[in-house]
């Protein structure tokens, strides 16, 4: 599945694969971080997706796959309302693709970025803006990859890490506050993908796990900091 913040203080887990196939399936976290039973799915189900907030106090999921192979990918978004209700699927804006990954940036604002489409992998991003809506393309900067990590630092920049292109990377690229997404920068740390990531300590972030798999390893547990300055 995937999660993000919304309300404030409060989050939701959506989407994802169950046991009789792909949901739209949604459980809200109060601020107590106590687990709701399931809210009926609203919109298309589908796994591979990503999400973020916005807007200071809601939540966008996006894109994702139906499964079927490069045929199944999607590009439309679902809104997430300060009180946890997910709206009807949004047409698709952007290059429809799988295993993107999303973040906040600019105290309100959002962007999606990298991710495979039919049968290239990716470098786009796509922005948020603090009421929702999703830009077109931005040519993408960096390695084209998917299954990355992404986070915000530093109170209103933003980060994205690591992921599966043509190989396994730990390749970086910083988000400005403006959302401008920079060059690549060397890796620090494993190579690894399907990981994840999130912001810490106000004002830095942590990407940590994932897997190492198609370089003939395996799951992995350690972790790598991010200053408030985006190392």
């Amino acid at each position: 599945p995937e999660a993000c913040s919304y309300g404030g203080d409060e989050g939701i887990f959506g989407f994802g694969d169950a046991s009789g196939g792909i949901t739209a399936i949604t459980n809200l976290v109060s601020n107590a971080g106590v687990v709701s039973t399931d809210v009926t799915g609203v919109g298309t189900a589908r796994n591979g997706l990503s999400a973020c907030e916005y807007g200071g106090d809601k939540g966008i999921f996006g894109f994702g796959t139906v499964g079927g192979g490069g045929s199944g990918v999607r590009g439309m978004t679902n809104l997430v309302s300060n009180a946890g209700v997910v709206a009807s699927d949004v047409s698709a804006v952007g290059t429809a693709r799988e295993h993107p990954e999303a973040c906040s940036y600019g105290g309100d604002k959002g962007i999606f970025g990298f991710g495979k489409d039919a049968s290239t992998y990716t470098a786009v991003t796509n922005l948020v803006s603090n009421s929702g809506v999703v830009a077109s393309d931005t040519t993408g900067v960096g390695t084209a990859r998917q299954a990355l990590a992404a986070c915000e630092y530093g109170t209103d920049t933003a980060i994205f890490g690591f992921g599966h292109g043509s190989s396994l990377v730990s390749t970086t690229n910083l988000v400005t506050n403006a959302g401008v997404v920079g060059t690549d920068v060397t890796g620090v740390g494993t190579v690894r993908y399907i990981l994840a990531a999130c912001s810490y300590g106000y004002d830095k972030g942590i990407f940590g796990f994932g897997t190492d798999a198609p370089a003939g390893g395996g799951n992995l547990s350690m972790t790598n900091l991010v200053s408030n300055a985006g190392v």
